[in-house]
């Protein structure tokens, strides 16, 4: 039995240059999810000042692209990428990914920060109201977006989980890199577990981190 663990975790993680492919695996994994964060917080930040615009034209704009971009199955989303010319250009997987990913957290973040500022808004005077729109960027966003940690933790955690269908796409990220050393060693479920193993420290990572920021930014600590 020892023998067998030994062989399984050396073909997995070791031999025949498995180690190389994990390593890759791990920086394309946390490189397609820091860039979809990026380019969420960026979306998020313009539909949701166009969702809270007292200007009829832009707010239905807001939400027609949120729900577009929320609401489209990320399976779907790749593929219809994958079919365009993004699909046959050098990493054009990785880019496509980033996309998808970003659209779709981006959607999602913008009804989080949207809902905030509504509610804030209610309790506030229509003078402070006009002030806070036009400063919209350098201070209601920054405010609301510390208002607003637990739930934001939570989209980044999905996020994080759904940028492992990248490998739909032939994207080498860790979750296909694994499945890939699985198959090749007949031992897929070990392979698998590996793989599980990381994405939950990388969860522990995300808990950790919004922890600290919900302590230095509100002063209090946000919950699991």
């Amino acid at each position: 039995m020892i023998r067998n663990i030994y062989d399984a975790i050396y073909n997995n993680l070791i031999g025949g240059g498995a180690y190389i492919r994990i390593i890759k695996g791990c920086v394309f994994t946390i490189l397609i999810f820091v860039l979809a964060l990026c380019v969420a917080a960026l979306l998020a930040a313009g539909l949701s000042f166009l969702r809270t615009s007292e200007k009829k034209g832009l707010k239905n704009l807001g939400i027609a692209v949120s729900f577009l971009t929320k609401a489209t199955p990320l399976y779907l989303a790749l593929l219809l990428w994958y079919y365009t010319f993004l699909g046959g250009m050098h990493r054009g997987g990785l880019l496509i990914s980033v996309i998808v990913f970003g659209f779709y957290g981006g959607g999602h973040l913008a009804d989080i920060i949207s809902r905030a500022i509504t509610k804030e808004s209610v309790r506030r005077t229509a003078a402070v109201n006009r002030r806070a729109r036009r400063e919209f960027f350098s201070a209601l966003l920054p405010f609301v977006t510390e208002q607003s940690l637990f739930e934001i933790k939570r989209l980044v955690c999905i996020l994080l989980q759904m940028s492992s269908l990248a490998g739909l796409i032939g994207v080498k990220d860790l979750a296909q890199v694994m499945l890939d050393n699985g198959l090749r060693t007949q031992a897929p479920f070990f392979a698998l577990f590996c793989a599980v193993i990381f994405y939950l420290l990388l969860q522990l990572l995300i808990e950790a981190l919004f922890s600290y920021a919900g302590k230095r930014l509100t002063g209090e600590e946000e919950e699991a």
